[in-house]
């Protein structure tokens, strides 16, 4: 879940997967240390927080050293009958598997622990070499969302379904804060009355009109329409118990998921046109709308290797069998959101010219809602019922390592094949040279991989460094 509270210099300290440490353990940090006691504050027990009234009192045995901030495990809280309302504990252990955010490299470990999480559905997973999936830690695959997540678990109890509400209803009202002050709802649950609201805004829409204020009306029409969409959305997702700490992600991230995910399935509101039998076809409205979503050429090249023809719903298919829970959402999210998409790893079926199809897939498709004009993506589930984390690492060294394999196939797209945001007549066209423009492309990516900037080249962000230059 986006948040822009303020962090402040202290460390951010998350438990690493606290729900599989101990279900029955308490956590809580040291707010205060005595040579004979400590005292113990933000207690959980798993991710729910515990109210305790104050600090918990404990005492330590002679040669046990507890520093402030450090985070504790302890398996019993009891009232203290030296202090009425208050609560004490009789033994505590460091948490050895507390993650350190505030750095690089502890969101980066952070990231490595939660992709190794696993679920029942993963035993027939791929398997990666741990030597590659180290090489795809190395390129920092959502880090900054890793600092998020912690924040939220350590100040908002994040996975308390009721502050996942209380975040979401938030985020609603800041993306469209111009429409607070006239009284809209942020409201997720319960119900709202839509008509009056409805009728509101369109009292202060014929107030601008009536002013000389068109532009006025037209943008609160466009920012209304819009906040009705994502307030439906967020709905959805709260009907269906999808709100979690990893609804909402910034578009930024999404060449690390489109990395791990590459061979897209889509729907669009609009309508789409199978375009996978076509020789050489012309770029899509679907196309331009995800190319475009992080703005760089670098992206854009990068996911029409893999989805240069449009694949709709109706084409998935494979061993990953979609959860019928998840159908009945995709058909409502299919109503809500401009395009929904499958994203698989899915190697074997990219675009024709270059497809292996004797690549070993992997499994654990993800299901993404995109709405035009809002730069954030939405998470409406995945396969194994877990979130965007586990096999991270694996998927995204999968891909790399197909189009390591695989790039001398990438001579089969010819220089004058349609291409959006390619280098000939304003864009249209691949590539304006003799040699192949994909393959010196493919090189590039392959050497920002190598160099753990592989991302930071997918959003544009190299173009000043000459060995990455594009």
């Amino acid at each position: 879940m986006i948040t822009n509270e303020k962090k402040d210099d202290n460390k951010i300290i998350i438990i690493e997967n606290p729900e599989v440490i101990n279900g029955e353990n308490y956590f809580g940090k040291i707010a205060l240390v005595h040579p004979n006691y400590v005292f113990i504050n933000s207690i959980k027990r798993g991710y729910e927080t515990i109210a305790t009234n104050g600090d918990v009192f404990c005492p330590i045995l002679e040669g046990l050293n507890f520093e402030v901030g450090q985070t504790v495990q302890f398996s019993e809280l009891n009232p203290d009958r030296d202090k009425a309302g208050r609560f004490r504990t009789e033994k505590i252990f460091l948490v050895q598997n507390s993650i350190d955010l505030s750095t690089e490299e502890g969101r980066i470990s952070a990231v490595v622990k939660f992709s190794k999480l696993k679920s029942p559905y993963h035993q027939n997973r791929k398997i990666i070499s741990e030597e590659d999936k180290n090489k795809a830690a190395k390129n920092k695959p959502l880090l900054d969302f890793v600092q998020q997540i912690g924040y939220l678990l350590n100040n908002n109890s994040g996975y308390n379904p009721e502050d996942v509400v209380r975040l979401t209803e938030d985020f609603v009202a800041r993306t469209f804060s111009m429409l607070t002050p006239l009284g809209v709802t942020c409201s997720i649950v319960g119900d709202i009355d839509k008509d009056t609201e409805q009728q509101m805004i369109q009292e202060n829409i014929a107030l601008y009109n009536e002013s000389g204020l068109g532009g006025q009306a037209e943008s609160l029409q466009k920012e209304y329409e819009q906040f009705k969409k994502v307030r439906d959305v967020f709905n959805l997702m709260h009907e269906n118990n999808l709100l979690s700490y990893s609804s909402v992600i910034d578009v930024k991230h999404l060449p690390e998921l489109t990395t791990a995910f590459p061979v897209l399935f889509i729907n669009g509101k609009e309508g789409l046109h199978d375009l996978s039998a076509e020789s050489d076809p012309s770029p899509d409205h679907a196309i331009k709308f995800l190319a475009d979503c992080v703005g760089s050429q670098e992206y854009s090249w990068f996911y029409q290797l893999y989805n240069r023809r449009t694949r709709p719903l109706s084409r998935f298919s494979g061993k990953d069998i979609i959860p019928p829970s998840l159908v009945k959402i995709m058909n409502k999210a299919k109503a809500t959101f401009d395009y929904v998409a499958i994203m698989t790893p899915y190697h074997d079926v990219a675009s024709k010219e270059w497809s292996d199809p004797n690549w070993l897939r992997n499994i654990d498709p993800l299901m993404v809602g995109f709405l035009k004009g809002l730069p954030y993506m939405f998470i409406l589930g995945r396969w194994s019922g877990t979130g965007v984390f586990p096999l991270l690492l694996d998927c995204i060294a999968d891909t790399m390592n197909h189009l390591k394999i695989n790039k001398h196939l990438l001579k089969n797209f010819k220089n004058d094949s349609y291409w959006y945001r390619g280098k000939k007549n304003g864009g249209t066209i691949l590539s304006n040279s003799d040699d192949n423009g994909l393959e010196n492309y493919a090189n590039k990516l392959l050497l920002a991989y190598d160099n753990g900037f592989v991302f930071e080249f997918l959003r544009g962000d190299l173009h000043n460094n000459p060995d990455y230059s594009f």
